[in-house]
C-alpha cells in the first residue's frame, strides 16, 4: 500500500516558516524544523497519513446526566413506595439513600475534572460521533457547520467551617476548548493545553469562556483533532 503523507508533513513542506504543532507531542515548531524535531524527540516513530488518528478517547462528562437521573429515580422510588404503603424497611431506605448519595458524589467528581469515565470521539465521514455513558449513548454530528474556540475553566469550592459558614468558590483556568457545531447540536472538546491552536489555525470563531464540555483529550490527541478538522476544510493555516 502506498504511503499517505500526514497533513503535518504536507503543511511543513508547503509552509516552512509557519508554526505547526507536532502530532506526536503537541510541541509547536516551525515547518522547516519538523523533521529535525521528529528525529530528535521521536526517533523511530512513524509520521504518515496512516498514523493520523481518526478516533480518540478521554474523560467524558455527559455521564453526569445519567448519574443525576439515577439519584432522582432512587429518591422518587422511595417517595412512591412510602406514599403507597406508609411503611418502609429502614434498610431499604438507607440503601436507596446510599445509591443516590454515591451517584451525586460521582457527579461532583466528574464535573470537577476527575477522570472517572472514558468516552471516545471518532470522525465519521464529514462529521463526528461521541460515544459516552459507558458506551451506551452516542452524540452524533452528521457534519460540522462551524468551529468555535474559547477558554475553559472550572469552579472550585472551599469547605465551610464547623458552623457551616465561610465556604467560597473560585474559578480556575482549565485550558481551551473546541466546539464543533452542526446547527444547534454540538460536541465540545477540551484540552488542558492550547496545543498550538491559536498560533497555528484560523477559520474558527472566538467564543466566550465556558465551564461546559463533553470530553477532554490529551494534547497530542487534541492536535490530531485539529489536523482532522484541517483536512475536512474547517480550519485553515494562519498566514
Amino acid at each position: 500500500m502506498a504511503q499517505i503523507e500526514h497533513p503535518a508533513a504536507q503543511l511543513a513542506a508547503a509552509h516552512p516558516e509557519s508554526v505547526l504543532p507536532c502530532p506526536l507531542c503537541a510541541a509547536t515548531v516551525k515547518g522547516a524544523n519538523l523533521d529535525r524535531h521528529l528525529a530528535k524527540v521521536h526517533p523511530g516513530e512513524a509520521l504518515d497519513g496512516q498514523s493520523a488518528e481518526r478516533s480518540w478517547s478521554g474523560p467524558e462528562r455527559l455521564i453526569a446526566r445519567a448519574l443525576i437521573a439515577v439519584a432522582l429515580l432512587a429518591m422518587a422510588g422511595v417517595a412512591a413506595a412510602a406514599w403507597a404503603s406508609r411503611e418502609l424497611d429502614d434498610a431499604l431506605i438507607l440503601g436507596v439513600i446510599g445509591i443516590a448519595g454515591v451517584a451525586l458524589i460521582l457527579v461532583g467528581l466528574v464535573l470537577g475534572g476527575v477522570p472517572l469515565f472514558s468516552g471516545r470521539l471518532s470522525v465519521r465521514d464529514e462529521g463526528f460521533v461521541l460515544n459516552h455513558t459507558l458506551g451506551l449513548r452516542r452524540r452524533r454530528l452528521s457534519r460540522v457547520d462551524r468551529v468555535e474556540a474559547g477558554s475553559a475553566y472550572l469552579v472550585r469550592s472551599t469547605g465551610s467551617n464547623s458552623e457551616g459558614v465561610g465556604g467560597t468558590t473560585s474559578e480556575e483556568k482549565a485550558g481551551v476548548y473546541l466546539r464543533l457545531r452542526a446547527g444547534r447540536r454540538c460536541i465540545t472538546v477540551r484540552c488542558k493545553h492550547s496545543a498550538g491552536l491559536r498560533k497555528t489555525w484560523g477559520g474558527w470563531e472566538q467564543s466566550r469562556r465556558s465551564r461546559r464540555w463533553h470530553i477532554t483529550l490529551s494534547p497530542a490527541d487534541f492536535v490530531e483533532l485539529q489536523y482532522a478538522l484541517y483536512v475536512m476544510g474547517k480550519l485553515e493555516l494562519r498566514a
